[in-house]
């Protein structure tokens, strides 16, 4: 009895073996350039956190939110809403204040932290003026990964722009 011949299809250990090889050589070199993206769009995000945040301190003193406060010894009237930022720290607070000359006679409100293991690369206070919403404070503001040159930087000016 003669048996029809049968023609099978299949690839062979050698072809399976180079298209795996193809892919881990692909993968390889894929994942170190995927990495760098994450760390740019978490630095990326933190940044508009800082923007989103600035704007919402920046309403809170043009609406005059908690102006009716004294701040201080002696107690004073508050003036000013702000932001501090602590070099090397991954938290940042909310604070009223009674003038925009230092970050001594705060009154914290709250405070933030960055994601990611992302710290403020500034140490500093930057005021909102509840007269004008006005801007006082060293600009820019840097964030970035502690002990990392990769940084992403948030600019601001006196008349109260952000960006």
């Amino acid at each position: 009895m003669n048996l029809p011949s049968v023609k099978t299809r299949a690839f062979t250990l050698i072809e399976l073996m180079i298209v795996v090889t193809i892919i881990t050589i692909v993968s390889g070199a894929s994942i170190p350039a995927f990495s760098k993206y994450i760390r740019k769009q978490n630095l990326k995000q933190s940044q508009e956190q800082i923007k989103s945040d600035f704007r919402n301190v920046q309403n809170k003193a043009l609406t005059g939110a908690l102006s009716d406060q004294q701040v201080g010894a002696p107690p004073q009237n508050m003036e000013f809403w702000g932001i501090s930022f602590t070099e090397n720290s991954p938290t940042y607070t909310y604070f009223i204040s009674p003038t925009d000359l230092n970050c001594d006679t705060i009154q914290t409100q709250g405070s933030s932290n960055f994601s990611n293991d992302i710290v403020s690369k500034t140490s500093t206070c930057v005021f909102f003026s509840v007269s004008n919403g006005g801007i006082t404070g060293p600009s820019p503001i840097t964030v970035g990964y502690s002990g990392r040159d990769d940084n992403e930087v948030l600019n601001f000016n006196e008349s109260g722009l952000i960006y």
